[in-house]
This record gives structure tokens, sequence and C-alpha cells, in this order.
């Protein structure tokens, strides 16, 4: 086994999906492409919404993924060099890419629409041109895998591991098999672990499990023999792996890898990445948008307000607005004014613990947090 590392990475990247030479992948809520190899990042939307689980059409030319610029997610559809995205559901409901079909005719999505509970989801098709959804015949399921032979492994409450470390409750992910494709599942394996992302590659099923304490990358036989892991990762949960049937691409800890079935090997992509940061920038806002409360002074000429965890202080009537404590470096809420109408208390967390701290309008007074209050 073999793995590398970028020298520099300069975004948080997610949802990977790989055919052939390209990656696709999301980044700044918007889709970036990049050789497998590594190379120059090129995006290839600049959505109003948020962007999530890409999918890279069997023969590379399409790009399934869905979008919220429109409120609820729902499926989208674009060429995979980039150009107008267009919009396949309607369905107002939870929903995620999940795949294309092996002969790349349809999308295939989960969606807990038309469902009396939220987390039941079922699959569905859908024309990368448009039409209805057509439901597939599985039941409960919020991924696929296919194999030969018509073969199918299921995915039941695989959702994203990490986002749930080491959960072993009833809604941990299962995989189920229909080996032959006759219509008849069964469990795949039994592991005491929370498992995702299935994939048939080859004679192998491979998937995430975190059985062993952290998500990575595992494999067995379609008997659900030899169990095998492949990556080694100790900080970071593999999360949202995907194939093109040759190869497997995931993140973790915000960087791309790719794993070779046949040598056994993975290693991070090396991407170059060029940004303007826009979601960076800083921006102006109404503070009547954010306010989470308010004070009048004791004698009533002053308002103490607190948003996007700042405080300020102003007259009524006329003068400046003036920031209580830090400019940054912590979240205030909770302030007040104290009897001597001078100083403030607040709940400050800039330790990374919430605390007590004394403030004033006072700009020569040093800040006193009460480190020594039990406060439960």
């Amino acid at each position: 086994m073999t793995s590398s590392t970028t020298n520099q990475q300069a975004g948080y990247y997610r949802f990977p999906t790989i055919n052939g030479n390209k990656v696709v992948f999301v980044c700044e809520d918007d889709l970036w492409s990049v050789p497998a190899e590594g190379g120059l990042a090129v995006r290839l939307t600049a959505n109003l919404g948020e962007v999530s689980r890409p999918f890279l059409s069997p023969d590379g030319t399409q790009l399934a993924f869905i979008g919220r610029d429109e409120g609820h997610p729902e499926v989208y559809c674009i060429p995979a060099e980039g150009g107008v995205a267009q919009r396949l559901t309607f369905l107002g409901a939870s929903t995620m890419v999940v795949g294309w079909t092996p002969d790349g005719n349809s999308i295939i999505f989960a969606s807990n629409t038309a469902q009396p509970f939220r987390r039941i989801f079922q699959l569905y098709t859908i024309s990368p041109d448009g039409g209805l959804p057509e439901p597939l015949p599985y039941g409960l399921a919020h991924a696929i895998a296919h194999g030969p032979k018509g073969g199918v492994v299921l995915g039941r409450n695989t959702l994203d591991p990490a986002r749930w470390k080491r959960y072993r409750g009833g809604t941990a992910g299962v995989l189920w098999i229909d080996r032959e494709g006759t219509g008849a599942f069964q469990p795949l394996l039994h592991l005491n672990g929370n498992l995702a992302s299935p994939m048939w590659v080859g004679d192998r099923i491979y998937f995430i499990s975190d059985h062993e304490g952290i998500g990575n990358l595992y494999s067995c036989t379609p008997q659900g023999d030899d169990v095998q892991q492949h990556t080694r990762n100790t900080e970071y949960y593999v999360r949202n792996a995907s194939t093109d049937g040759q190869e497997i691409v995931y993140h973790a800890g915000g960087q791309l890898f790719r794993f070779n079935p046949g040598a056994n090997s993975y290693g991070a992509i090396a991407i170059n990445f060029h940004s303007p940061r826009v979601q960076r920038q800083r921006k102006f806002v109404d503070a009547g948008r954010y306010l989470e409360d308010y004070m009048l002074h004791p004698d009533g000429h002053f308002t103490l307000i607190t948003a996007r965890g700042k405080s300020f202080y102003f007259g009524n009537w006329e003068g400046a607005v003036t920031q209580v404590g830090l400019l940054e470096g912590g979240r205030y809420r909770l302030t007040r004014w104290l009897n001597d109408q001078k100083r403030f208390v607040t709940v400050s967390d800039r330790d990374g613990i919430e605390a007590l701290e004394i403030l004033s309008s006072d700009v020569s007074f040093t800040a006193e947090r009460l480190r020594d209050l039990d406060i439960g």
C-alpha cells in the first residue's frame, strides 16, 4: 500500500465522483473538475444555491447532482464539461443522487417523497432529458450498486457515518445483496459498525465501515467473506466514496483520495485550486435579521443588543454604535448591564469553553474572565 499527500490545500473538497481521468467534486457549494492524477481544478458551476452529490454518467458525458437553487434539494443534470443545468425533479422532499443505471440511460436517486417519516427513503430513476421519476422495486434503500449477471447491492440507512461516529443503533447502515438478479435479497455481511457507500468493483464489493473505530474503506466477496481493510485512516473518516467500476474516489479531512483496487494503493489527489473565495469576503448585514437579544439601560437612554454573537450599545436618539468586548475571537450572548451602569456581564466562549466575563464601556478596561465559577 502506498499513500501521498498534497503540499497545498486551498479548499475543503467533498463528494468526489470519477470517470476515467476526470474527477468532479464539490467545493464552496459549487462543482469543480480536476484530472484524476491531479492538476488544475476548473469550476463547472456558479450556482446561487448549495450543490452536492454529483455523479458522472457511465460514458462520462453527463453529470447529475443535487441543487438547491429554487429551495428544496432536487435532481439536476448538466454536461460533464459544464453548461446550463436542467432541473429534473420537483418533489419538495429530501433527495440525493446515488448513481446511474448501468446503461447510462437514467439517473438513480433516493428520496423520502410521499413517505410518512423522513428517514424512509426509496430509490427512483429519471431520464437526464426529464420526465416523471420511476420507482425501483427495492423498498427502503439509500444506495445501490450493480454487479455482473444483474447482481444488486442495496444500502439501507447508509448515510454518512462521519455524521454520527461509531453509531451502533437500530438505524445503522446495512448492506443487502441479490447476487444473481433474481429479486431475492439477503444481508451481505454482519459487522458491528455503520456501513455506507456500497460499490461493486470486479469480483469484490467495497464499502465504508467504522466497525474498527474510524471509518475506512473495506471490501468483501459477494458471499460476504474475506473482509479486507484497504485504507488506514486514524484521524479522519473516509466519506462519500464512489466508483466508475475501475477506481474509487473519496474524501477525508477535506482532501480527495483515489484508490486503485488492482494495486491496492491509494493516494491524495494534488489539486491546484484557485478561487476568489467570495463566501469568505466580508459582508454587511442587517443586524435586525440576526438579533439575539436586547436590553435597555437602567436609565433608559441606551440600548444594548447582541447580534451574530457580538454585543453593541448605542444611544436611543443619537450617537455612535459601540461594540462591547473583543472585535473577533469569540461569541458573546446574554450580555447585560451591571448595577454600576458602566460594566457588562456576558457569556463568552473565546477560550473554547463558555464562562462569565466582565466587560466595560471604558476602552482601557481589561476583560475579567470568571474562570472559577461552577456554572454546570
